[in-house]
């Protein structure tokens, strides 16, 4: 059976009603089985548990989990949204992309503290158990991108389920980090001839292609499109949202 998937970006600053009602429509018509979400900081998180939390059950600690002093002033999560329907909860955990994966770290030359959020669902329509991460990489630095895809990577080749990864790599196609990423998983959007920019920020050139949805075997893509929709006149959000079709085996 295919499951819908969804990773989005939905820009931390600037909350305004505009991009709160586009976002929340852009959910209920795509309609996904599972979202991968980015930059959801305090309002956003409960923005959406709001709209949603009858639907789907929300996944994911702030990245500055247990430093107190930092939580009053950054609160932002990688959630890993899933209908409440369609999977069974197995397990879930926040991971840092740092020196230590199991406590907020970062690496030197990173503005933040980095995470990916980890869930295992079992899908009741076949019975098949999977993993979902959404992360987002740090911006400035790509040797920091680098050692951040290596900490995942070594995460990554230890699991024994099939495995779905998307979010906010910033960085693309030609960064080292893509390149370690790529060689434990594919890129979805490769599979289907996808070159477009996803990190717009509201100009009309081209910006950057940044964001990805990843798959491990074990799991078959059916479909990839990159979402352009405009709510009263604008994206609402600076990243253009990423949308699979995928199925387990």
């Amino acid at each position: 059976m295919d499951i819908k998937l969804l990773t989005y970006n939905v820009q931390s600053w600037d909350v305004t009603d505009r991009r709160i009602r586009g976002i929340i429509d852009l959910i209920k018509r795509y309609n996904p089985d599972v979202i991968c979400l980015q930059e959801v900081t305090q309002t956003w998180f409960k923005i959406l548990r709001k709209e949603f939390s009858n639907v789907y059950t929300f996944k994911g600690r702030d990245r500055l989990y247990g430093d107190k002093e930092a939580l009053k002033r950054d609160r932002e999560k990688n959630c890993v949204l899933f209908k409440k329907d369609r999977f069974k909860y197995i397990t879930s955990h926040t991971y840092w992309l740092g020196p230590d994966i199991n406590n907020p770290s970062k690496f030197e030359g990173s503005v933040f503290k980095r995470v990916f959020t980890v869930v295992k669902l079992l899908d009741k329509k076949n019975n098949s158990k999977f993993l979902t991460i959404s992360t987002h990489f740090d911006y400035l630095k790509p040797e920091v991108r680098e050692q951040q895809s290596k900490v995942l990577r070594d995460y990554l080749i230890q699991q024994k389920d099939p495995i779905l990864l998307a979010g906010d790599f910033n960085g693309g196609p030609e960064e080292k980090c893509y390149e370690v990423l790529t060689k434990v998983l594919i890129d979805v959007g490769a599979e289907f001839n996808h070159n477009e920019f996803t990190y717009h920020a509201y100009v009309k050139q081209p910006y950057e292609k940044i964001d990805f949805i990843f798959r491990s075997e074990g799991i078959d893509a059916k479909e990839f499109k990159m979402i352009k929709d405009k709510f009263e006149g604008l994206p609402p959000s600076d990243h253009y949202p990423l949308f699979a079709k995928v199925e387990t085996k």
